[in-house]
This record gives structure tokens, C-alpha cells and sequence, in this order.
């Protein structure tokens, strides 16, 4: 079993513990965030650079809340790239990372 790539430790503080708000959070989180992650990827491809730094930006806030580190400054850094209107192949490698580490995390947020 892989380690955990997320930390619920923000979340925690900001229910104060409330296990219902972060089940709430987490289902809400597994039902758009799998979608947007598609659609960002589907931005890249048809190298639309303008709606790809949007759902980046849809998707910062999520990647910070459940604290899926590794993959922080990468989706910062795609946000960026995206309003520059920069699809070259640090672009790539920096979506790649996010798409393989999501995935993991939705994996494991579905088991938890």
C-alpha cells in the first residue's frame, strides 16, 4: 500500500473534528474534483489555455484543503503557465504529475 498522499489535518481544524462535515467534504471533493481534473486535461489537449488556468484555479484550493503536497506548487505553477498561455512540455510534465497524484488520492480518500 502506498503511503498517503493527502492530509486532512486542514480540514480537521476547520470542522473542529466534525467527522460528518469531513465525510461531507470528502464526497463532495470525490464528485466534482475527478471531473475537473478531466476537463483540465481536455483543456491541454485542444490547447485551450483559457479555460485550462481556470479549472487550475478551480482546482488549487482543493489540492491545498486536503493536502496533497507533492502537488502543490505544480498546480500553482499549471495555474500560471495556463494564463501565460504556455502548453509546452514543462506544462506536460507538471499536468502528468497532478493527474498521477490525484488519482492516487481519489483512490485512497474512496478506501478511507
Amino acid at each position: 500500500m502506498l503511503d498517503r498522499v493527502y492530509d486532512l489535518i486542514q480540514l480537521e481544524e476547520l470542522s473542529g473534528g466534525d467527522q460528518d462535515f469531513i465525510s461531507m467534504m470528502v464526497d463532495t471533493f470525490l464528485e466534482h474534483t475527478p471531473g475537473q481534473l478531466d476537463e483540465l486535461i481536455k483543456a491541454q489537449a485542444s490547447n485551450d489555455m483559457v479555460t485550462f488556468g481556470a479549472i487550475s484555479h478551480k482546482i488549487k484550493p482543493n489540492i491545498d484543503m486536503f493536502g496533497i503536497k507533492k502537488i502543490i506548487q505544480d498546480i500553482r505553477d499549471l495555474e500560471q503557465l495556463g494564463k501565460a498561455g504556455q502548453n509546452n512540455s514543462e506544462l506536460q510534465t507538471k499536468l502528468a504529475n497532478v493527474e498521477a497524484e490525484l488519482i492516487i488520492a481519489f483512490e485512497q480518500l474512496r478506501q478511507r
